[in-house]
């Protein structure tokens, strides 16, 4: 009880006992920093004959250490000295029980550590060199001897790296927490099947059999299936599975199945993010459905995913529409804006799209962008809001080496390649134009017109001049639908300056042998005398002020046939099969090339308007 009172103590007392002890940490300090500097000097002075050729090298060693624990020794007393006297100036009133217990527990130790019960002189004579026989030392450690040591410690490295790597093949594996790894998201839903094992070849990695990834959006659909799944590890804490640390997963021999009726659904998977694990898919499928109809798939796909907290980027290669496709898109947020990039190229047909887009501030729903479109040397250049898959061109500027102009309208890419365009023309070339449809190959003449079935749409196009060698025709108007792979003409009018007009309309069928065009037109004439001049006939006073011709062409074979064929009165069949095989004649005698040849149009109206025929 008489340490319970606090009463007893003189603090004047303890303060001068505490001064005491820190002169005598000041007087050890002294004799501990001679004598390690004696002995610094000394083993310097024994080393420096012994070992001549690292004498500096020694020395520099020596003489650091010891400063060092000089240094640390001095820092250490003081401080405590220190500490001492500031819980006794300024909370010795709080913490009464424990100031006494560190006073009492501080005697203990200042009598364990008296450094003058110390003997420093058998200290000394165990660092006296004198008594070490270096020879013998040295002939018992020749490293002659131990030539192989350095073998031994590699090979031991090794195996002890193979043990590592080994143990984690005996743990059993939770499928269902590996499950939740995979799919940490509360959008999807992940179901192992097959096997989970461990692998340790050729790097660390746990293998999944038999992987469904459940859209929770439609219960009963399955978004993913996978054939096999490797997680790769971290080489860190492979020996405690608990702690494994996931750093890649790819996805082999996979079928992603999308539904455009769910795409809006499909954007909280990537603003959730998956997982912010690395996600490779290769070897796989994504296949397009519209409801139940199936729309389109990307064969031999190869698709890779990385989620971080700001960006996610994507890469997608594959087959799509029997070309090479490949998808590049790249999404960050930066002060609260989201910028993504996207780039899509198709090899084969030499086309190529980049697009940035940043959302819109009013709307976090519509994106404003620009777009680059180019195929071979057609370049469409706009500015657009982009909104629940549509594609909204606002200002653009279409170039090529036969045609400059504006185009504006929407184009819809999901589920189906949807569009309604407008294309003004500044002007047409058509010189250039006809001489770039004769430098196609065969092969693209005849798969002009073919379009993709999975391609719908409306195009209107009007141009306000006309550039050709005989400046024949002024200016055209034109809309045309693009329909499950067919061309509907539904109106096409030519402007002929003081000579007349003319409109045409009709469809273009694309079956799997054929593509036809059936057709219809009027011509008006409004200046018969320019007409027949145009055309150099002399030998005829009047003409029909306008004329009807309906029929086929056969765009592969160039073969045209005539169906009816009327003026001021229809003409017979025979009248109608004498100006087809004119026409065959003259205007398809070389093909393409000389089908648009104003010289070869002329013979052919000459013939048919005079007087014997």
């Amino acid at each position: 009880m008489k340490y319970d009172d606090f009463k007893i103590f003189k603090f004047s007392t303890i303060l001068k006992n505490i001064s005491r002890i820190r002169d005598s940490f000041s007087r050890i300090h002294k004799r501990i920093k001679t004598i390690l500097s004696n002995i610094a000097d000394f083993l310097s002075y024994i080393l420096k004959y012994i070992f001549p050729e690292i004498n500096k090298s020694i020395k520099s060693i020596f003489r650091d250490i010891f400063l060092i624990i000089n240094k640390n020794i001095k820092t250490i007393s003081s401080n405590i000295v220190d500490f001492l006297s500031y819980i006794l100036r300024y909370i010795f009133s709080d913490i009464n029980k424990s100031i006494k217990f560190i006073i009492y527990n501080f005697l203990k130790i200042y009598k364990l550590i008296d450094l003058r019960r110390l003997d420093f002189k058998k200290v000394y004579k165990y660092l006296d060199i004198r008594r070490y026989d270096f020879y013998r030392i040295n002939k018992k450690i020749n490293l002659i001897n131990y030539k192989y040591v350095p073998i031994y410690f590699v090979v031991f490295v090794i195996f002890m790296g193979f043990v590592y790597v080994v143990i984690p093949k005996f743990y059993s594996y939770d499928k269902s927490k590996i499950a939740k790894t995979v799919c940490n998201n509360q959008n999807v839903e992940c179901l192992i099947k097959g096997k989970v094992y461990y692998s340790f070849y050729p790097t660390p990695r746990i293998k999944i059999k038999d992987l469904i990834i459940n859209d929770l959006f439609e219960k009963k659909d399955t978004l993913v299936t996978v054939k096999n799944t490797v997680i790769k590890l971290s080489i860190k804490n492979l020996l405690v599975k608990e702690k494994h640390k996931f750093k890649k997963i790819k996805f082999n021999n996979f079928e992603i199945n999308l539904n455009s009726k769910n795409f809006k659904k499909y954007k909280n998977i990537f603003i959730k993010k998956i997982n912010l694990i690395p996600i490779t898919f290769a070897k796989g499928q994504i296949i397009f459905f519209d409801g139940k109809n199936y729309v389109a798939t990307i064969n031999n796909a190869n698709l890779y995913l990385k989620f971080m907290q700001d960006s996610i980027d994507a890469i997608l290669k594959g087959k799509f529409l029997n070309d090479d496709i490949y998808v590049n898109l790249n999404s960050k947020v930066v002060d609260s804006k989201s910028f993504t990039d996207i780039i899509l190229k198709m090899s084969n047909i030499n086309f190529l799209t980049k697009v940035n887009f940043i959302n819109s501030e009013k709307d976090k729903n519509i994106r404003n962008g620009n777009l680059l479109i180019k195929k071979g040397k057609n370049r469409i250049t706009a500015v657009f809001d982009y909104k629940d898959n549509e594609l909204v061109i606002n200002k653009s500027n279409l170039r090529n080496t036969f045609l400059d102009g504006k185009l504006e309208g929407k184009i819809t890419f999901l589920p189906y390649f949807n569009f309604n365009l407008d294309l003004s023309l500044n002007s047409i070339n058509f010189t250039r134009l006809y001489n770039y449809l004769l430098a196609l190959d065969a092969k693209k003449q005849k798969n002009l017109f073919k379009i993709n079935n999975k391609i719908n749409g409306k195009f209107s196009l009007s141009s306000d001049k006309i550039y050709s060698s005989h400046n024949l025709v002024k200016s055209i108007e034109s809309r045309v639908k693009f329909n499950n792979g067919n061309i509907l003409i539904e109106q096409f009018l030519i402007n002929l300056g003081k000579l007349g007009a003319s409109d045409l309309l009709g469809t273009i069928n694309n079956d799997k042998k054929f593509t036809n065009f059936r057709f219809e037109s009027n011509i008006f004439i409004d200046n018969q005398k320019k007409f027949l001049s145009k055309f150099g006939i002399f030998n005829k006073k009047d003409l029909p002020s306008n004329f009807f011709v309906s029929g086929n062409f056969d765009l592969e074979n160039l073969r045209a046939s005539f169906y009816e064929v009327s003026g001021s009165e229809k003409l017979s069949n025979d009248d109608i099969n004498f100006i087809e095989q004119e026409f065959n004649d003259f205007m398809l005698e070389d093909g393409l090339e000389s089908l648009f040849l104003f010289p070869k149009f002329k013979k052919f109206i000459k013939s048919i308007t005079s007087e014997t025929n």
